[in-house]
């Protein structure tokens, strides 16, 4: 069992994006009163959109949240308005002008999924999330990090990844390391079909990437009852 992680469980989906997305608007709120500042990380898939529209709908009746500002832990590298980028979420529901929003750049006018990397590692300098939220994948990947298919011992904040094994091909994603010095990472799993990666996760399998999430304060995995219980 992986001592480290804190493990919450819910009904479904519904109930576990609802419920993460308002435990995040209190700690936003809590500590932008406290702090002034709060820097988030977003994920894609389906759940991670679920969640992102949900906490939208909050920031959005939230008033002044000046200080908060929005990452994405990996994002595609695709045409700026395609329907793959995870920051699409962004454009369709966030309303709230107060809140600056880093997405990663767009392959436009030659732009290199290397140079868009180098990129949002430069805007990252001196800044590590309070939370990162990630999707964990059926086969344990998180972010744009997949089994056999990244580098442990990476130090950089941002790493640019080809040829992966889920399209598209590139991507622009944040490295273990920099995950790892979050003060908080919620780990997002929905469905029976997260069951597996789940199992591995929680018995600390150092084959999945998901395993090696060990954030500074708190590492979360927040799951419902079928990634939970399977046959």
């Amino acid at each position: 069992m992986n001592e480290d992680l804190d493990l919450t469980l819910y009904t479904d989906a519904t109930e576990l994006a609802e419920a993460a997305a308002t435990e995040a608007m209190e700690a936003i709120s809590l500590n932008l009163l406290d702090k002034g500042i709060f820097h988030i990380a977003l994920t894609g898939g389906t759940l991670g959109i679920e969640f992102a529209q949900r906490l939208f709908s909050k920031i959005n009746l939230a008033g002044d949240l000046v200080g908060l500002n929005i990452w994405f832990s990996d994002e595609r590298f695709v045409a700026a308005d395609s329907v793959l980028r995870n920051s699409r979420s962004i454009h369709i529901g966030l309303r709230n002008s107060s809140v600056t929003v880093h997405e990663v750049k767009a392959p436009v006018g030659g732009l290199t999924v290397q140079e868009a990397a180098a990129s949002y590692e430069t805007e990252l300098h001196g800044i590590s999330m309070n939370i990162c939220v990630l999707g964990l994948g059926p086969d344990g990947h998180v972010a744009s990090l997949f089994p056999n298919h990244w580098e442990p011992s990476f130090t950089g904040k941002v790493v640019s990844v080809v040829g992966s094994p889920k399209p598209p091909a590139e991507r622009v994603s944040f490295s273990m390391s920099f995950i790892n010095s979050s003060a908080q990472v919620w780990i997002l799993a929905a469905g029976e079909a997260k069951a597996v990666a789940v199992t591995q996760v929680l018995a600390a399998d150092q084959s999945i990437p998901a395993a090696h999430v060990v954030a500074t304060d708190l590492t979360r995995l927040i799951i419902d009852i079928e990634a939970f219980f399977s046959e």
